[in-house]
């Protein structure tokens, strides 16, 4: 089954006793018809989708949504700019960080009609949208899933660019690695994400000047879940699953 998939992993030896035979990690989405529309894969076997995102695919909703907003369980950002007629706002997409799990911060705008945002690259003098967050030792983060765009020809000078318009939306997938530790109930951990986004708004008369707003977002934190042949954290132990006897069986098929 992990060959016709393809996902075995070449990367580990057939000799190399007792872990060759491991896939490389993923979830595929099918459609009724048992078509995949979707594969999240990571480079690392620790990383997963995280319902929310799979919840995205099963529904077809792309980077950019038209007619809906995005979901969150958690407080939005300060803004800490002036206000403007395309104030983003900042959401988590889930109800907390989680180690191995992703779940996207999402940064949403509204663009009036008529108006636009640059996209990357902007014209020369300008400034695209964009998201930028400040580096945290305990936060693993991939890269921003930029929106579609689409080209727009300025009326005046014939000059083509591409832009983004409607509901815009920037998605950063987010999770926490290994180092933030199960703790009880009353101490549950929680971390503060900071960063900036970038923008400029344009109509096809004039442009506005390029803003900056930073912003915080603090995020409740599950502890690490641990299997039985890691060391136990400070707290309470989260038995993941029974690893002995699964890297026994592992074991032994090679015996």
């Amino acid at each position: 089954m992990i060959r016709q998939f393809g996902i075995l992993n070449t990367l580990i030896a057939e000799d190399d006793h007792p872990w060759f035979g491991i896939p490389f990690p993923g979830t595929y989405v099918l459609d009724a018809d048992g078509v995949i529309t979707h594969k999240f894969f990571e480079n690392n076997l620790a990383l997963r989708a995280g319902p929310e995102q799979l919840l995205r695919a099963l529904r077809g909703e792309s980077p950019v949504i038209e007619t809906s907003t995005a979901t969150s369980s958690t407080p939005t950002s300060t803004p800490t700019s002036a206000s403007s007629d395309a104030e983003p706002t900042i959401t988590f997409d889930g109800d907390q960080l989680a180690v191995s799990v992703l779940r996207d911060l999402v940064v949403s705008f509204q663009v009036p009609p008529g108006r636009h945002l640059y996209a990357s690259p902007a014209p020369k003098g300008m400034v695209a949208a964009s998201v930028e967050l400040d580096h945290i030792s305990k936060l693993v983060q991939r890269p921003v899933q930029q929106p579609p765009s689409h080209e727009h020809t300025m009326a005046s000078t014939g000059e083509r660019f591409a832009v983004h318009d409607g509901r815009v939306e920037f998605r950063i997938p987010l999770t926490v690695n290994g180092n933030v530790t199960a703790v009880s109930d009353s101490q549950a951990p929680s971390m503060t994400v900071t960063g900036k986004i970038s923008w400029q708004m344009c109509d096809d008369e004039v442009c506005d000047v390029p803003q900056q707003q930073s912003f915080e977002l603090t995020l409740p934190v599950q502890g690490a879940v641990v299997s039985e042949i890691m060391l136990e954290p400070d707290g309470k132990l989260i038995k993941a699953m029974n690893a002995k006897a699964h890297f026994q069986k592992l074991a032994s098929r090679h015996s």
